[in-house]
């Protein structure tokens, strides 16, 4: 059965390519990455890179994953958020999940799909 385009998340466990939530109450905050990283940035460096820019702000917050629609970024999704929580509140939880795929690559449980982020 051909790979449909919603299957090619950017995260790959025990060289399986995880699936992207279709959680139609997720809401996916999206980090973009300057060209130059494909070929200067390891794995570990680039998610340091997603944590930094969530700690900062400086992301965008959209209702699809964009690494479907554009590349040069990675979006993460933060499922079921309720509509009273505050823009923090939705920061924090965003840079849990990017901390937990920190540890992860760390550990070389996990490797970035490049095609899917940089191609």
């Amino acid at each position: 059965m051909p790979e449909r385009m919603l299957d090619r998340c950017p995260f790959i466990v025990n060289s399986k390519r995880m699936v992207d939530p279709e959680d139609v109450t997720a809401l996916w905050i999206t980090i973009d990455f300057p060209e130059a990283m494909k070929h200067t940035h390891s794995d570990e460096q680039l998610m340091e890179f997603v944590v930094q820019q969530i700690q900062s702000h400086n992301t965008g917050i959209f209702t699809s994953a964009q690494h479907y629609q554009r590349h040069f970024c990675l979006s993460l999704p933060i499922v079921k958020f309720p509509k009273e929580e505050s823009f923090i509140d939705f920061m924090a939880q965003a840079e849990t999940l990017a901390l937990w795929w920190l540890r992860e690559i760390r550990a070389h449980k996990v490797l970035l799909d490049r095609e899917v982020l940089f191609l």
